[in-house]
């Protein structure tokens, strides 16, 4: 396992000097390298020593990777110190869509993207009458901190969500669907968005995390493929890219 950061540049936009906010890409069952940048960013907070330090977990925890329920419990924990928050995303959503209204179609989709894998982490054969035994091995404690999940956070001038958002669309007034799915349009926006915010999100993997963005920037870095998992810190003025890479 290498951790790997980039130096302080300046941020995207500006947190309270005394706050620090972290943001972390979709994981996919990779708990190892959730772990890992887990120890990291705290190993950070403590050299900066923030007053406040809050760490956001962009979403897609589960899914693909050998390690699903691993990665929730990692999120549920956090890292000590800082208050810690999950956000929705879309492989979560679907999760609960299908624990909630069993659909043929919709399941299959999920099984093609990456389900079928956490089936076979909870060995479970994913046909009539999953959902009982699932629930019984995520706990009632986990749905329901799974059913509590926000779709968005704003903190500041900075707009944390899964997927993105609809350009058109007041940001208060943004669908579930929209921010938990969106690609297009979204991905092809330019900005400036409202309120001129920067929205940090994952859900569409990339090779490399983009910096140089004035308005956005994608967290996504194709954990499950790439063996990369990548996070942004802010602090202050000041802004670092970390990865953690099997």
């Amino acid at each position: 396992m290498v951790v790997v950061c980039s130096e302080w540049i300046p941020a995207i936009r500006k947190v309270d000097q005394k706050t620090a906010v972290c943001a972390i890409g979709d994981v996919h069952g990779c708990a190892d390298l959730l772990e890992e940048m887990h120890a990291r960013l705290a190993h950070e907070l403590g050299l900066i020593s923030p007053g406040a330090a809050h760490c956001i977990h962009l979403g897609d925890l589960i899914d693909r990777g050998p390690e699903s329920l691993r990665a929730l419990r990692l999120a549920m924990q956090g890292i000590p110190g800082a208050t810690n928050h999950t956000i929705i995303g879309n492989h979560e959503h679907r999760l609960l869509q299908l624990l909630a209204a069993p659909d043929t179609r919709i399941m299959e989709r999920w099984l093609a993207n990456g389900g079928r894998e956490f089936f076979e982490e909870l060995c479970v054969d994913p046909t009539a009458g999953w959902q009982k035994r699932v629930s019984e091995i995520l706990g009632s404690h986990v749905i329901q901190w799974l059913r509590s999940l926000p779709q968005k956070l704003l903190h500041g001038r900075l707009l944390y969500v899964h997927a993105g958002i609809d350009v058109t669309v007041p940001v208060e007034q943004q669908s579930a669907a929209t921010l938990a799915w969106i690609r297009e349009p979204w991905l092809s926006s330019v900005g400036p968005y409202e309120n001129d915010v920067a929205v940090i999100h994952g859900h569409t993997a990339v090779c490399n995390v983009a910096l140089d963005n004035q308005h956005r920037i994608n967290l996504d870095t194709g954990a499950c493929e790439t063996g990369v998992l990548s996070a942004l810190l802010i602090h202050g003025s000041r802004m670092k890219l970390f990865q953690t890479r099997n």
